[in-house]
C-alpha cells in the first residue's frame, strides 16, 4: 500500500495546531480575561497594589484558589498595605533550555522539588535599585528543623510535598537574617507553596515588617507543554517616613529574582 506523505504531513500539522490551540484555550479559562492577551504576548504580567486596592486580580483559577485567598495578610489602618502579583507563562522547552537539563520533560513533581530545595537559593542574585547593580540576594539560605533554629539541615525534597510544613533561614542582603514557615499543597497538576515570616524584617535598625506580616505565595499549574507560574508578596508594613519606597522596591525585586531563579532550576 502506498503511503500518502502529503496526507500524513497534513494530519501532523493539524494535530500540532489543534494541540497548541487547546493548550492556549485551557490557559484562557484559567486567567483573568483582562490580562490574557498581555500574558500570551509578553510571557508575563506584573502588578503592584497599594493603598486600598489590594485584591488579587492575577490569581489563576485552580484547585487551591480558595486556600490562597484565605491566606491573605490582614491589613490594618496603622500599617501600609503592599501586594505584588506576577503571572508568568513558561514553556517546558524553555525551562529545559535555560537549565541545560538532560531531562526530557518536567512535571509538578519536579516543581515540588525545586521549591523545597532551599539551599539552592543561596547566592541568588537580584537587581538592587539602591545600589544600581545586580548583587547577591541571599548570602545564606538553608532548611532548618524548627522556627527557632539557625542550624542548617538537608533539604527535604523526597516524596510529595503535599501537607508538608518546613522552616528555612535566609540571610537577606537588605533585611538581614529572617526565618520562614513553609507550607505546601500538591496535586497531580498544581503546586502551592507559601513562605511566611516568623521573624520581623528590618532595614538596618528599623523594623519594617513584623513577624507574620509577610507571606510569599508560589503557585504553579501544569498546562501540558507549559506552566503558569503565579507569584505574590502580601505584606502589611509599618508606616515609617522614607522607608516605604525602599520596602516596595526591595520586595518587588525579590519576586523578580525568584522568577529568574525558577527558570534555571531544572
Amino acid at each position: 500500500m502506498r503511503v500518502n506523505k502529503k496526507l500524513i504531513l497534513f494530519f501532523a500539522t493539524f494535530t500540532f495546531v489543534f494541540n497548541l490551540h487547546a493548550q492556549k484555550k485551557d490557559i484562557k479559562n484559567l486567567v483573568n480575561a483582562r490580562y490574557y492577551d498581555e500574558l500570551m504576548k509578553n510571557g508575563s504580567v506584573e502588578l503592584i497594589h497599594e493603598e486600598n486596592q489590594t485584591d488579587y486580580v492575577l490569581l489563576p483559577e485552580n484547585s487551591y484558589k480558595s486556600l490562597v485567598l484565605s491566606n491573605r495578610i490582614p491589613k490594618v489602618a496603622k500599617n501600609n498595605p503592599f501586594v505584588f502579583e506576577g503571572l508568568f507563562y513558561v514553556t517546558k522547552a524553555d525551562l529545559l533550555k535555560e537549565s541545560n537539563s538532560n531531562k526530557k520533560t518536567i512535571d509538578i513533581t519536579d516543581v515540588s522539588v525545586v521549591f523545597r530545595a532551599i539551599s539552592k537559593m543561596q547566592g541568588m542574585k537580584y537587581y538592587s535599585s539602591s545600589r544600581k547593580k545586580e548583587t547577591v540576594l541571599y548570602e545564606k539560605a538553608f532548611t532548618i528543623d524548627n522556627p527557632n533554629s539557625k542550624t542548617a539541615i538537608p533539604d527535604k525534597i523526597s516524596g510529595s510535598a503535599d501537607g508538608m510544613e518546613l522552616y528555612c533561614l535566609q540571610d537577606d542582603t537588605s533585611f538581614g537574617v529572617c526565618r520562614y514557615r513553609l507550607n505546601y499543597h500538591q496535586s497531580k497538576d498544581v503546586l502551592y507553596a507559601t513562605f511566611t515570616t516568623t521573624d520581623s524584617m528590618g532595614l538596618g535598625p528599623i523594623t519594617a515588617i513584623e513577624a507574620g506580616n509577610l507571606r510569599i505565595n508560589a503557585l504553579v499549574i501544569d498546562c501540558g507543554d507549559a506552566f503558569l507560574l503565579y507569584l505574590s508578596t502580601d505584606a502589611s508594613c509599618k508606616k515609617i517616613p522614607g522607608v516605604r519606597k525602599q520596602v516596595k522596591d526591595s520586595l518587588t525585586a525579590r519576586m523578580d529574582a525568584v522568577h529568574k531563579w525558577f527558570l534555571k532550576q531544572f
